[in-house]
């Protein structure tokens, strides 16, 4: 699907707008305002308005990623098979969800930290059930819940995989359970500092999860030292950054930017309420078709007319479910 940028009543007050070099955002300018259109997998030639020069994100730019796609992120990428892709993940991997809910239920009520939505963390454990990492990186788990689903999903899927963890403080230690802690490895400190010293290194890592300090200017930083450099193929995970209808969030803008101009990011989605799997091309009715199935796997009570409709429908713990993750492969 290619939109009319000629059409101002498709656009509203869109005036200028640019497409990456990889297709994987929109990115239009409104006076000082930026908003970003999520596009998925689909390709387009980059077109710079004239105010702003590519030498602005010249740390952004490097050689073009030739590696091959990672077949489930380009199938939840494409809003053609996204839900047909929903549906195989939940008929594959919803028992396996249903049967740890009441363990991270107690685990939420104790330490009253689940802030991360239904949706999301379920994603999170079908990507890794289905991909396989060996290193995952987690920055930063605050008490673990996150964690712990992604704990889970690692011993389900063999004997050998481990979590990595980071965080500026150890709230997740006390509250990381026995059977699943000995695959996991935390370490104390900011990422930069790890970075500088040699005690991170990001070469190994497979899959990335980033919910950490939600302002623009750390987003900034980890997309330039984390993410650009990055040369293993990975599935990356970054919390808070659509969280509206136009895809805002905190700290949204600097990893849109990184997006659109670097040359080792495809097949970008999300299981935001307000579009999946992107901003352009959304899927209709997509939360309600989502919650059926959620629904036929038992992870949620049976729902039926308006109820199906809610995204805050028959939640875990959290009363949010606005699934604000943006998800992407990196090389």
């Amino acid at each position: 699907m290619r939109p009319n940028l000629n059409n101002a009543s498709s656009w509203g007050r869109m005036k200028k707008c640019l497409f990456s070099v990889h297709g994987t955002v929109l990115i239009c300018f409104l006076g000082v305002a930026v908003t970003v259109i999520l596009v998925g997998h689909h390709h387009r030639s980059l077109a710079l308005p004239s105010r702003i020069s590519s030498s602005s994100y010249s740390g952004f730019h490097g050689t073009v990623s030739m590696s091959s796609s990672i077949p489930i992120m380009k199938s939840l990428s494409d809003s053609s098979t996204f839900m047909n892709t929903m549906s195989h993940l939940y008929g594959k991997y919803g028992a396996e969800i249903v049967a740890f809910r009441p363990a991270m239920k107690s685990w939420c009520e104790s330490t009253d930290s689940c802030k991360f939505t239904d949706y999301e963390v379920e994603m999170v454990y079908m990507l890794i059930r289905e991909y396989k990492p060996q290193r995952v990186f987690e920055m930063a788990p605050n008490k673990g819940y996150s964690s712990h689903w992604i704990l889970k999903a690692l011993h389900t899927n063999d004997r050998t995989s481990k979590l990595y963890s980071y965080d500026i403080h150890d709230r997740s230690v006390e509250n990381m359970s026995k059977q699943l802690k000995h695959r996991w490895e935390f370490t104390l400190g900011d990422y930069e500092e790890l970075l500088k010293s040699g005690q991170l290194d990001m070469s190994g890592f497979d899959f990335i999860f980033i919910d950490a300090l939600h302002t623009e200017e750390f987003s900034r930083g980890y997309c330039s030292k984390l993410l650009h450099p990055h040369k293993n193929r990975a599935i990356v995970a970054i919390h808070d950054i659509v969280a509206d209808k136009f895809g805002g969030g905190r700290e949204s803008s600097e990893v849109y930017k990184y997006l659109a101009f670097a040359n080792n990011t495809k097949h970008v989605f999300t299981v935001s309420r307000f579009a999946m799997p992107t901003l352009l091309d959304p899927v209709l009715n997509a939360v309600e078709q989502l919650n059926k199935i959620r629904a036929t796997n038992k992870i949620v009570a049976p729902c039926k007319d308006d109820n199906c409709k809610n995204a805050l429908y028959d939640p875990l713990y959290f009363q949010n479910n606005d699934a604000p993750t943006l998800f992407f492969q990196v090389n």
